[in-house]
C-alpha cells in the first residue's frame, strides 16, 4: 500500500477564458479582465488574470488559454478533483492621472467544480458560468451577466515516466512541504502550476 501512495500522477489542465456576455457598458472609459482562482493546497490561492479588453468593446471576447502541468501522488490528484476554480469578472478604469492606474471591481463572480471535468467525457467541459453577485443585475427582467470557459485536464504517462527518470538525478524538495520525497506528502507540485500561469499559453 505504501508503494501505491507514492505513485506519481502527471496531469495537464487547461483553462480557456472564451467570452463574456450581457455586460452593462459604462459610460466611463473603462477595461474587463476576467481574473481565475486554482487551490495550491493548504489554504492557498495561485491567481491568473487574462489581457484587459476595452469595455465598449462590440464583443468581449478573450478566447485565451492558460496550460497548467503538475504531479501528485493519487491522494494529492483526488483532492484536486474536491476544488473549485473561481471566476471573477473585473472592471477597471483607464484614467492615467499621475500615471496610477486603477484598482479594478468585481463586476460577477461564478465558479466550477474540478469534480465536473473529471467526470465528463473525456475529461472536458465547454459552458456559460452564470456570474453572481453581479452589479449589473437591477431586476429580474435583465439577462443573467455570463462567461464562457472550457476546462480540460489530460493525464501524462509519458510526463509521469520522464519526472520519475529526472527524480534519479536530480533531488528537488517539494515546494509545499518541503520534503525531499514529493510522494511523502498529499500535495501536488503547484510550482509548475504557477509557471506554467505565468507563460499564458495562447
Amino acid at each position: 500500500m505504501g508503494v501505491r501512495e507514492k505513485k506519481l500522477c502527471s496531469l495537464k489542465c487547461e483553462v480557456r477564458i472564451v467570452e463574456a456576455r450581457n455586460v452593462e457598458i459604462k459610460s466611463q472609459a473603462s477595461t474587463l479582465f476576467v481574473r481565475f482562482y486554482l487551490s495550491a493546497g493548504h489554504n492557498r490561492k495561485i491567481e491568473v488574470n487574462t489581457r484587459e479588453i476595452c469595455s465598449k468593446s462590440d464583443k468581449l471576447i478573450w478566447d485565451q488559454s492558460f496550460g497548467l502541468e503538475c504531479q501528485g501522488n493519487e491522494a494529492a490528484v483526488e483532492e484536486l478533483r474536491q476544488q473549485r476554480v473561481v471566476f471573477e469578472l473585473r472592471r477597471k478604469k483607464t484614467s492615467s492621472f499621475l500615471g496610477k492606474s486603477s484598482k479594478s471591481e468585481v463586476v460577477g463572480r461564478g465558479e466550477v467544480s474540478w469534480e465536473s471535468v473529471f467526470e465528463s467525457p473525456g475529461m472536458e467541459i465547454e459552458r456559460f458560468v452564470v456570474m453572481g453577485e453581479s452589479k449589473n443585475l437591477v431586476s429580474e427582467d435583465e439577462k443573467p451577466l455570463l462567461l464562457k470557459i472550457a476546462l480540460k485536464v489530460q493525464a501524462l504517462e509519458e510526463m509521469e515516466k520522464m519526472m520519475i527518470k529526472k527524480e534519479k538525478k536530480l533531488e528537488k524538495l517539494c515546494c509545499v512541504c518541503s520534503s525531499r520525497d514529493c510522494g511523502s506528502c498529499n500535495c501536488l507540485d503547484y510550482e509548475a502550476f504557477a509557471l506554467a500561469c505565468a507563460l499564458d499559453c495562447i
